[in-house]
């Protein structure tokens, strides 16, 4: 058996009741496509295995041994050029990375007084990325990656928030020899190779960006000067009635650090719900905290905006990347069927302009990517990372 000497990925769906089966059926496809052990292997398995996850970590361990294997449950997963959203499934992705640097890493939280302390975190900068696979239960993630934020120092961020569980424990992740069930797992890939990100937040920007002049935590009091309110009214009422329609059913904004050199653009947004108004005081309550300064723009979302997005961020990709070797992808468990009204939207979009490209992924509870070169968590979106060679980089987000 020859061992690969340029970056290659392959990827393999397993909708087979029996775990051990499924787990095997994935593990030989992959091993067979690739033709030898990979340096990286990412695993996406629904509910329906979770009490055979020893099993199905066995069977992927012994007959593809990756370097590094890490996973989790999620309420649906993404391989074989479709979207499973219901019945059980197992999903593989594996790659083979001459010259890169791959390490896999477990995060747990110590609880102090005053506070945590995050354990395990590599000691990486933005020449690396990492895929990173959370427990939404068991581990602060919206404040971790504030840290990293306010740090400086920090590696381009993809992954998703498991959705296999709605309660603390329910959810599984995998690392290496490892099953657990909190914290987070996942791996740093630098040196030849590394992952482009791809953010898709599924929605269009209408009217026109408005400073933050008052706000209180996720209450936005004022914008440029008048009552939140008052401008949320004038920007449904300019709007044309489809429209206007959209916009009611789903109202969101777009929150931009702002500073004297914003220049705006969808992308430069990370999206977020609008909670509530409130027409007495004239606030306009938000699922993010605010700051004055900060340039807001009201957004709609829906299937349509959601298409146009990823369509353009997908346009743009292959022009810099037309052959990446494989691509790991993080869909909102609200997307698919609910928001499209089929399934398998978005995995067909990104393979009518990638034919043929190996791509696995999950369906979330929250999706890790960034946001203006920064991490975030979003909602609603598609968050991916094409696997590249570590060379010049564009940045659709």
């Amino acid at each position: 058996m020859g061992i690969s000497s340029t970056l290659a990925a392959a990827e393999s769906f397993s909708g087979a009741a029996n775990t051990k089966k499924a787990a095997a059926e994935v593990a030989e496809s992959v091993l067979g496509q690739l033709g030898q052990s990979p340096d990286l292997g990412v695993v996406f398995f629904t509910p329906q295995h979770r009490e055979q996850v020893s099993d199905l970590h066995r069977e992927i361990q012994s007959r593809l041994g990756p370097d590094v294997l890490i996973g989790c449950s999620s309420s649906g997963t993404i391989g074989g050029g479709q979207e499973h959203q219901v019945g059980p499934g197992i999903s593989l992705w594996a790659a083979c990375a001459p010259g890169a640097r791959v390490q896999s890493f477990h995060l747990s939280l110590t609880e102090m007084e005053g506070g945590g302390f995050v354990r395990g975190w590599p000691d990486v900068g933005p020449e690396a990325s990492v895929i990173l696979l959370v427990d939404p239960f068991g581990f602060p993630l919206d404040p971790f990656l504030s840290s990293l934020r306010k740090g400086g120092k920090y590696p381009t961020l993809i992954g998703g928030l498991a959705s296999g569980a709605n309660r603390f424990g329910g959810n599984l992740l995998i690392e290496n020899d490892h099953v657990v069930s909190s914290g987070a797992v996942g791996f740093v890939i630098d040196g030849a190779a590394r992952f482009q990100p791809l953010v898709s937040q599924g929605c269009r920007p209408i009217g026109q960006p408005l400073r933050v002049t008052r706000s209180q935590k996720n209450i936005v009091l004022e914008l440029n000067g008048a009552p939140a309110c008052e401008l949320f009214n004038q920007t449904m009422g300019s709007l044309e009635e489809d429209e206007r329609l959209r916009f009611s059913r789903a109202p969101h904004v777009g929150i931009h650090e702002g500073g004297e050199e914003y220049e705006g653009g969808a992308g430069s947004f990370r999206v977020r719900g609008i909670m509530g108004l409130d027409n007495q005081e004239g606030s306009m309550a938000i699922a993010d905290f605010v700051n004055e300064g900060m340039v807001l723009q009201f957004h709609t979302k829906d299937g349509e905006a959601a298409h146009d997005d990823l369509n353009q961020i997908l346009g743009l990709a292959t022009g810099f990347y037309p052959s990446p070797a494989g691509a790991l992808m993080f869909a909102c468990a609200g997307r698919g069927l609910p928001l499209f009204g089929r399934s398998d939207h978005d995995i067909a979009l990104i393979q009518s302009h990638y034919p043929k490209l190996p791509v696995s992924g999950m369906f979330a509870a929250g999706e890790i990517g960034p946001c203006g070169g920064q991490p975030f968590i979003h909602g609603f979106a598609v968050t991916a990372g094409l696997l590249v060679p570590q060379e010049g980089e564009f940045h659709p987000y």
